[in-house]
């Protein structure tokens, strides 16, 4: 197909795509959450490619049918935190934003669409930090009666309950950093699957962006007062220094991890191996930690200096 024909066809698609993930957060377990983080992608990609009142309408179409298929409820929801975001990711693309600026201004703007949202949803409830309280204990609620169903001792669920508990205060005293985090790692994620996806099908052959992220070296003197805080044993400043922690270690790990995907494609590794890490990567925790390491001592070492040019005879 070609023409007007071709361009619904593909903007029905990618919108259909948008609400099937959308729809997945709410329908799958566990799984489904990871799915709903990808909600912008199909959006940002009809924004790209077909334009903004496309993507606009296509938008607007989703948060219809979430309105008919999941209630009301939910489409300011999706509008504030995938939306919005999903059309600004777009204009970045469009007006080739450096990757740090375009994944900072998605990250505002999920950031103060999911505030917007939560001080929606927690009207008549007591506050923001009530509802959080209220769903934190909803989702222990419900890991307990899993544990119960699953036939384990009466005494085990003791000490998870307490255990659980402890979770939960560590949860909400992080809530700011892990918040910002969560935004971090959602726009970069889409953002730079959108670009991949757009590189591919574009007709240029050396279009294709890689995964470049570059941190400024002053951050490391955000993260050393964060520790300095966090190990001061104070309690508001222990809070504020941990807080300082989970958004500056984020921002090295998007390092370490792009340093990676340089030498994957430096390498020429094939796509089995590429698999396998994002594999482990997800299964060992101890390799965040390592690829977070690899971003902070990228200021020391340049792990990606070969990139650089070289004057002759170097």
């Amino acid at each position: 197909m070609e023409g007007p024909a071709r361009t619904m066809v593909q903007g029905a698609a990618l919108c259909l795509a948008s609400l099937t993930l959308a729809l997945a957060g709410t329908t799958i377990p566990i799984a489904g959450v990871f799915f709903a983080l990808l909600t912008p992608l199909p959006l940002v990609l009809l924004s790209v490619r077909h334009g903004r009142a496309t993507a606009l309408l296509g938008m607007l179409a989703v948060g219809a049918a979430l309105a008919v298929l999941l209630g009301r409820g939910y489409v300011w929801i999706f509008y504030l935190e995938f939306g919005l975001p999903a059309l600004l990711l777009a204009e970045a693309i469009r007006r080739e934003w450096a990757p740090e600026t375009s994944v900072a201004a998605g990250s505002l703007a999920i950031i103060g669409g999911s505030l917007l949202g939560l001080f929606i949803l927690s009207r008549g409830g007591g506050g923001v930090t009530a509802y959080l309280l209220g769903q934190l204990d909803l989702a222990l609620q419900e890991a307990m009666a899993l544990y119960s169903k699953i036939g384990f001792a009466p005494e085990e669920p003791g000490a998870l309950l307490a255990a659980a508990q402890q979770l939960q205060k560590f949860l909400l005293a992080t809530s700011p950093g892990l918040f910002i985090a969560v935004a971090l790692l959602i726009t970069s994620a889409n953002y730079f699957l959108a670009r991949t996806g757009l590189a591919r099908i574009s007709t240029n052959p050396g279009s294709d962006p890689g995964f470049a992220w570059k941190m400024p070296d002053a951050l490391v003197w955000v993260f050393i007062a964060s520790a300095a805080l966090f190990l001061s044993g104070l309690p508001i400043v222990k809070q504020i220094g941990l807080n300082g922690l989970v958004v500056t270690m984020t921002l090295y790990f998007l390092q370490g991890l792009a340093i990676a995907a340089f030498w994957i494609r430096r390498l020429k590794l094939p796509a089995f191996v590429r698999i396998l890490g994002v594999v482990l990567l997800l299964l060992q925790p101890f390799l965040l930690l390592l690829l977070t390491g690899v971003g902070l001592f990228d200021i020391w070492f340049a792990f990606r200096r070969q990139t650089l040019p070289r004057p002759p005879g170097a």
